[in-house]
Formats: structure tokens, C-alpha cells, sequence
């Protein structure tokens, strides 16, 4: 309203348009002006100024931040004649437009609907209406040059898919089917980031099926689309573990990365196990843990944060079911860091494996009374204090 009293044109766009009409709520609010960003600071001093390649303005309500982007029009198109690799990825967007190309350069129709303020309207310049009454992700324009123009928008045709429960329109299934190898000239920090948005409002199960029959698994996760090939009862623990991540109260509308790869590598740390057992090996839950999670050449698959976390979680698992209480009250597992998110992945897999267990409760009060006990802070230590050697010797005098 602001906005609009000072002369601007300002509506609502994006998801919260779509979710409000389809009787959803919504997850943020995005707002489309026709104020550019150094106008709007000059109206909000609670405002900040974001983005490299084109500027957004975060303006802060509390703890609620409301994005709010100037009209865009649709880029020119390059030519792949003069492209050396004949590409149309896009790497500049950055032109100012109307409230009319603004929704025309938008991803999908359901994405391109406006709602202006002034006078209560709801604007439709692609059709967007009609693919909610249908239920239909459709691209705006011609699908073939849009996934090459941005890769990651076939992410995010899945996703809302999935989130959804509509179907993806033909020509753009089949544009995804034809060009989901284009996904590996993204960033790796932006793909990761919109493959764990798959997994929100419990909707991971049907975007990893997608992602599956669409292709993109083989070029976003190969390691994972080579068990589903090879497994012999087509990945049943898997989509199993997925189902028990979306059903779970503990992972929630917006799962932890660790929750997310430990569910997925879950079926394939058990068959690395049961391998291991069939050779007459040492079972090591801990390397089992780490062969699964690293490539031929011991490179990491996921980044290193989450790495170590997801290996302590999947190592902890047995110990779950083979601590029947001794000398100690209390198991020593419980003062790791990463018990509560061990506690909370076990309840996920013997969901997916149908065990019926009293489930992480017990275990969480007996983490906090460790906690307790360790003193006013309630932080549990990782691992004792160990005392290093000193140095044999005084430091040299300097000549």
C-alpha cells in the first residue's frame, strides 16, 4: 500500500497467488513493483538491497522478510550462431519492464498470475487460471528454449509437481525428457539447494519418483539412480525410507539436509553391511557409512558438513537395537552431537522397515538427563579432554 500511495504499481506475484486460489497457505509473500530498487529504499528504511545480477530488496517485518522484485522483461535472445558452444543459457536478465512481460518472463503459468492492489484485480496475461482449474504445470512459451535458457527451472516443474499433486503438461515432460542433461551447466550450490526443496511440505517421495522417470536423476544423483538399477527388489527400502521421511513429525515440513541423505542412503548402507557380513568381513558400521557416501576416487558426494554428520547417524543406527542397558545406565552413544538427529532418523527407518518400536521419546528424555548431569549448561561433550605431551626441550633462544 505504501508503494501504491507513492505512485507505483505494486502487486502480489508468484506462489502466493497460486497457493491463496487453490486454497493453500502460502509460505512467503513476493511482492512486483514498477519502483526500481534505490525507490524503494528511499520508502523503507527497514529495507536491504540483495542480488548481484539483479538487484532484490529485502524488506524486514520482525522476523518476516517480504521480497520485493522491480517488473523484469523477458531477456533478447541470444544468438547461437555466435555462442561457441551454440548454448541459450542465459547470463544476463537483467532489464526492467512492464507488469505484462514481467509475467510473460516468469517460469510457468501458474507462477504468472498478479494481484493489484488498487482496485482488487487479478491479473492473468498467460493463462494461469485455466491450468489451476486443470491441475497442469505448463511452461510460459516454448518449453525447448526455456529449460535451455535456465536448466533448473525442470527442478522446479518437478517440485511443484510433487507439492502440488498436478501433472506436468506434455510438451514440457517431454522438453525435460529431451534436454535434462542442460542440468549440469547450474551452479553444484544451486542444484543442491533445489534438490533439497523437493523434499518440503512432504513432498519428497513423488519429486524423487519425477526426478527418476524424468532423467534427471542420472545426471543429478548418479550414484543413487545405480542402486535403483541394480537393486534387485527395484529400490523397495528406498522409496520405502522417503514415504517414512514425508509421514514423519520429526523431519516436518522442511527436513534437515542430514534427514534427506540419511534416508536415501539408508537401503545402501544396509546392502554395504550385509556385503560386507557375506565375505566374512568385519562389520564396520562406520566405513560402511563412508563407502557409501564417497566416489571411486574418496571424494565426498555431499558437501563435508553434512557428510560427517549423515556417516554418525547411519553408524549409530545399529546401536539403537543392540544396547540392551550394563555396566553404565546410561550408553556412551548418547553424549554424541549427533544423537538427536540419529534418534530422530531411527524412528524414520524402522517406520520404513515396519518394526514397531516405542519410537526416539525414550531416547531424547534419557539425552536431556545426560545433558543435565553434565551441568547447568546441558551441553554434552563429543569427546574427553585428552592432555597432549609437552614438548621435550625449551623454545631456542634467538643469537
Amino acid at each position: 500500500y505504501r508503494l501504491s500511495r507513492s505512485g507505483y504499481t505494486a502487486c502480489l506475484a508468484g506462489g502466493a497467488v497460486r497457493d491463496l486460489l487453490i486454497g493453500r497457505t502460502p509460505k512467503d509473500f513476493d511482492i512486483s513493483t514498477s519502483a526500481h530498487p534505490n525507490e524503494i529504499k528511499r520508502l523503507f528504511r527497514n529495507c536491504f538491497l540483495v542480488g548481484r545480477r539483479f538487484r532484490l530488496v529485502h524488506i524486514r517485518f520482525g522476523t518476516k522478510v517480504i521480497e520485493c522484485s522491480t517488473f523484469r522483461k523477458k531477456p533478447e535472445p541470444v544468438d547461437a550462431t555466435n555462442d561457441e558452444e551454440g548454448s541459450l543459457y542465459q547470463h544476463h536478465d537483467n532489464a526492467f519492464g512492464t507488469a505484462e512481460e514481467d509475467a510473460k518472463r516468469r517460469d510457468f503459468t501458474v507462477n504468472g498470475l498478479l494481484y493489484d492492489i488498487r482496485g482488487f484485480d487479478l491479473v492473468d496475461y498467460v493463462g494461469g487460471l485455466e491450468d489451476l482449474k486443470k491441475k497442469v504445470i505448463r511452461t510460459i512459451g516454448d518449453p525447448n528454449v526455456r529449460f535451455q535458457e535456465d536448466p533448473v527451472r525442470m527442478l522446479r516443474a518437478i517440485r511443484f509437481a510433487a507439492r502440488l499433486g498436478f501433472k506436468i503438461e506434455k510438451s514440457t515432460w517431454k522438453a525435460i525428457l529431451k534436454h535434462h542433461g542442460e542440468i549440469a551447466k547450474s551452479s553444484p550450490a544451486r542444484l543442491m539447494d533445489e534438490i533439497l526443496k523437493l523434499f518440503t511440505q512432504r513432498s519428497g517421495h513423488d519429486a524423487v519418483r519425477l526426478l527418476k522417470e524424468s532423467g534427471l536423476m542420472k545426471d543429478l544423483l548418479p550414484w543413487v539412480d545405480k542402486y535403483l538399477a541394480s537393486s534387485n527388489d527395484k529400490g523397495a527400502l528406498f522409496w520405502k525410507c522417503l514415504k517414512a521421511l514425508d509421514a514423519s513429525e520429526h523431519a516436518g515440513e522442511n527436513p534437515p539436509a542430514a534427514l534427506v541423505f540419511s534416508a536415501m542412503c539408508y537401503p545402501m548402507f544396509m546392502e554395504e553391511l550385509y556385503r560386507a557380513s557375506k565375505e566374512g568381513q568385519r562389520l564396520n558400521s562406520m566405513a560402511a557409512a563412508q563407502a557409501v557416501l564417497t566416489d571411486n576416487d574418496g571424494r565426498p558426494r555431499i558437501i563435508r558438513a553434512d557428510f560427517y554428520q549423515v556417516v554418525n547417524i547411519l553408524a549409530m543406527q545399529h546401536r539403537f537395537e543392540t544396547w540392551k542397558g550394563g555396566r553404565f545406565s546410561k550408553p556412551r552413544f548418547v553424549r554424541r552431537r549427533d544423537f538427536p538427529a540419529a534418534a530422530a532418523f531411527y524412528e524414520i527407518q524402522s517406520a520404513a522397515r515396519g518394526l514397531a518400536k516405542p519410537g526416539s521419546r525414550p531416547w531424547m528424555e534419557l539425552y536431556k538427563q545426560c545433558g543435565e548431569n553434565e551441568g547447568a549448561s546441558g551441553e554434552l561433550p563429543l569427546k574427553p579432554k585428552v592432555r597432549r605431551p609437552r614438548r621435550r626441550g625449551g623454545r631456542r633462544r634467538r643469537r
